[in-house]
């Protein structure tokens, strides 16, 4: 005991500082050995270890062994495969993910999903303006379990978790055996090429009951199916450029010197690397301006017309192909330290993070048409080349204590303290030879037309941003068993939120090369906030199979600051609604969640089911407007939204061997008050009833049948995915519409998997998308910027920019699949 404590007491508190040197990754909180049914498995959602049937929220679960059935390789599978989860796509080669739960989707400011590995947070802003951002995603392997948890989880994860939270949770090291995990695959892809990936985990007693090491890493090449053409011959340029490769690395070291001790140094790398955008061309249709003809031009599936030229005089020069390339990883060292007080269990989890994301666009198509009414030919111009780069880094560290009372007395507790401090730097830039543009166009340099040059190197823009973030909570659970059957649930967290930002912007399209603060070129901002979320609950247990729930419960989201607009852009827009810059700030949104739910079984286990309904009432909708004609954008709190539905779960087994199963979730999610701007403009960004972006029905159905064969274990498994169509932006009468892509249709997808094996290994094939749906998951670019603007139908825009971007599934991949556990 005396090992224990000191040991203990010399941990938490050097569990606040973390060697730069890697360590080993986190374990898991709780192995899981799910029944046939799915609801026996232990899930750590509330923070504690608590089986599925009992946690008093709606959540969903993958274990490791699911998503290798059902071949999910991705967040995009788990999307797939998971209702009220939903990740918007515009087909822009930044990529960011914009992940939603329940509608909860916004693309300015802080997530409103959590992403978690084990206890560390990875989510990450997505601030205007800010290219190729957004929060890295783990690999998809080696992992005990993913958990997707419905509804606000302020209480105990904190403000980025406005919608609900998503954690990967890690097997943790076996001190008893040895254990491997081993899987590889080779697929081939229908219009592509040919995909592998291979992977290994295992875990191994260095001192038996005390001292365990589990590693793990995997490689994965996707084969793309992308193919550049010519805009002018349609011949293929390059084939499959949209290949990408992952991976990952892992290892867990587990130190248990006494029963009521266990410390877990660990690592976690993991990195995806995508070598060009998955975005597709529509056909572009023959135009002609001031009597010259800009020739059509006709794409199939799968094709992209993005060449190294612009000018179709030069059709005969279009020979090569042009990629846009997007670099992720990250890396998460941490520490945890989990004890036994007598009284209570304290558990520490110090961790760091650094990531970083790289990349480039390729603007040499579109750009053209800022500088002639909307059509991205230039007839005269032999090459024209636009260039955004991107690189954001991310470097911070979090820790956080909690204590958690034992389990089996009639008042149960948890209480705990968080802390963070995170440092973002965005570096943008652009190069073009714009020198050439505006020779072609006009006859004169670009100090003619813009007051400035171009830098050196072509550069026409920079932006070098920097963010700070630094979060202090604490929070607490309590729960009485008032009767047997009835317990009651009330908690709180209080946080100081802090974040700041500085900025410096200049180049020929910001129209000075010099940033000050008086041209806008130097920005400054900081916001401090103190909100206050709370939940409350009842979870009734009817009997040992079958309980009720009902909560109310709190979620916000931190503010930010806006970037003030160039005034030499800007100045005439700024003028006519009366105003000298737009707003600084904007402050944290909140919203309120009423949810009520049953979950259970049948006696024999033959059927569980998990139903829920909810309510959720969003205000000061972090908003983002755009001056008339600047082009400029800024965020305000300024709308007020409605989410409301069901999620229903179910399995049964209607005889020995087959188990059928589903899930079905229906969201209407829709802003009930309108966003205006200001007078005299007027203008219309929201109206009341637009659609936030969430398919209204998403329905998952699956079937699993397995029989002994001869000794084997064989199964056959089938899935079909289908999500209903969805408004993806504002409505017909906002200045934001864009009639091209405001509406995403309905898609359908289905998989299929036939196997054997025994004694721990199995070998089977795999069809992805097996009727090869091409439904569209996102458009870009077309008609954009109504000039109507003020609640009228648009009749006309500000500009049409062709061709249109749209992505699709990945094509029908069959496959092979080899796994070993042992």
């Amino acid at each position: 005991m005396r090992l224990r404590y000191r040991l203990l007491q010399t941990l938490l508190g050097s569990t606040t500082i973390l060697v730069s040197t890697p360590c080993f990754a986190q374990a898991a909180d709780a192995p899981s050995a799910p029944d046939s049914t799915g609801m026996d498995i232990v899930v750590t959602a509330t923070k504690q270890s608590t089986p599925l049937s009992r946690v008093p929220i709606s959540i969903s679960v993958l274990s490791q062994d699911t998503m290798d059935q059902a071949n999910i390789r991705s967040f995009a599978d788990i999307v797939r495969v998971v209702p009220g989860l939903s990740i918007q796509s515009d087909a822009s080669a930044d990529r960011i993910p914009n992940i939603s739960i329940r509608g909860i989707a916004s693309s300015s400011g802080a997530a409103t999903t959590g992403i978690y590995v084990d206890d560390v947070p990875l989510q990450k802003r997505n601030a205007i303006g800010i290219s190729g951002s957004g929060t890295p995603i783990p690999h998809l392997f080696d992992l005990e379990r993913v958990e997707v948890l419905r509804g606000p989880q302020g209480t105990l994860f904190g403000g980025s978790s406005l919608g609900g939270a998503i954690r990967f949770i890690t097997p943790e090291p076996d001190l008893e055996k040895v254990t491997l995990y081993a899987r590889s695959e080779v697929a081939s892809t229908k219009s592509g090429g040919v995909s592998f990936g291979q992977g290994v985990a295992m875990s191994y007693p260095l001192i038996p009951g005390t001292l365990a090491l589990r590693v793990s890493g995997d490689v994965q090449h996707t084969a793309g199916y992308i193919d550049h053409v010519s805009r002018f011959t349609g011949d293929v340029i390059e084939k499959n450029t949209n290949s990408a490769q992952a991976g990952s690395y892992r290892a867990a070291l587990l130190f248990e010197p006494d029963a009521g001790l266990k410390i877990t140094p660990s690592f976690y790398y993991s990195y995806d690397h995508s070598d060009d955008s998955d975005a597709q061309w529509s056909s572009i249709p023959s135009t002609t301006i001031d009597g010259y003809t800009y020739a059509a031009a006709t794409f199939g599936k799968y094709q992209s017309g993005n060449n190294c030229n612009v000018g179709d005089d030069y059709a005969a020069n279009a020979i090569c192909s042009v990629k846009q390339p997007r670099k992720q990883r990250f890396f998460v060292p941490s520490l945890k330290v989990e004890g036994d007080l007598g009284f209570a269990d304290v558990t520490s989890i110090s961790s760091t993070i650094d990531d970083r994301t790289t990349g480039k666009a390729d603007y040499s198509y579109v750009e053209p048409a800022n500088f002639q009414g909307g059509y991205p030919f230039v007839h005269n111009l032999a090459l024209y080349s636009s260039t955004p780069v991107y690189e954001n880094t991310r470097s911070g560290f979090t820790q956080e204590l909690r204590l958690a009372s034992k389990p089996g007395s009639r008042l149960g507790w948890l209480v705990g303290g968080f802390f963070s401090h995170y440092k973002n730097n965005s570096n943008y830039h652009i190069v073009a030879n714009v020198a050439d543009l505006t020779q072609a166009v006009w006859g004169i340099d670009p100090v003619d037309v813009f007051g400035v040059d171009v830098e050196p190197g072509n550069v026409t823009y920079h932006r070098d941003q920097d963010l700070k973030e630094e979060s202090l909570a604490g929070f607490g659970e309590v729960n009485y068993q008032v009767t047997d059957k009835l317990k009651v649930i009330a908690g709180a967290r209080v946080s100081r939120e802090s974040f700041s930002y500085h900025q410096e912007t200049a180049g020929l399209f910001a129209g000075y090369t010099v940033p000050t603060t008086a041209n806008g070129g130097l920005t400054d901002g900081k916001v401090k906030e103190t909100p206050v979320t709370p939940r409350f609950g009842l979870q009734y247990q009817f009997d040992s199979r079958t309980m009720f729930y009902a909560t109310a419960s709190k979620g916000f989201r931190v503010g930010g600051v806006n970037q003030p607009p160039p005034a030499a852009r800007c100045e005439a827009d700024l003028d006519m609604l009366g105003i000298t810059s737009t707003p600084g700030t904007y402050k944290s949104d909140h919203l309120w969640s009423y949810e009520a739910g049953v979950k259970g079984r049948s006696a024999n286990g033959a059927v569980s089911f998990d139903a829920n309904a909810f309510y959720i009432d969003w205000s000061r909708i972090q908003v983002s407007y755009g001056l008339p004609t600047c082009g400029f954008g800024y965020v305000i709190n300024g709308g007020k939204a409605v989410s409301r539905g069901v999620d229903i779960q179910g399995a049964v087994r209607p005889l020995e061997g087959l188990t059928l199963s589903g899930e079905f979730a229906y969201t209407d999610a829709y802003y009930d008050r309108a966003v205006v701007g200001d007078a005299p403009g007027n203008t219309l960004y929201v109206a009341k009833g637009d659609k936030l972006p969430v398919p209204r029905y998403r329905l998952n159905l699956n079937l699993d049948y397995t029989r002994e064969v001869g000794g084997f274990e064989a199964y056959l498994r089938a899935g079909y995915q289908h999500a209903s169509s969805y408004q993806n932006g504002t409505g017909p009468e906002t200045a934001s519409y864009y009639p091209d892509t405001w509406q995403v249709g309905a898609t359908d997808f289905v998989t299929a998997r036939a196997g054997f094996g025994r004694d721990g290994w199995d070998l089977s094939v795999f069809a992805d998308n097996l009727f090869n749906s091409s439904d569209v998951l996102g458009r870009s670019n077309g008609r954009t910027g109504c000039a109507a603007g003020s609640g009228a139908a648009c009749a006309t825009y500000e500009q049409y920019t062709s061709p249109l971007l749209y992505t699709t599934f990945r094509p029908r991949t069959l496959g092979l699949t080899f796994t070993l556990r042992k």
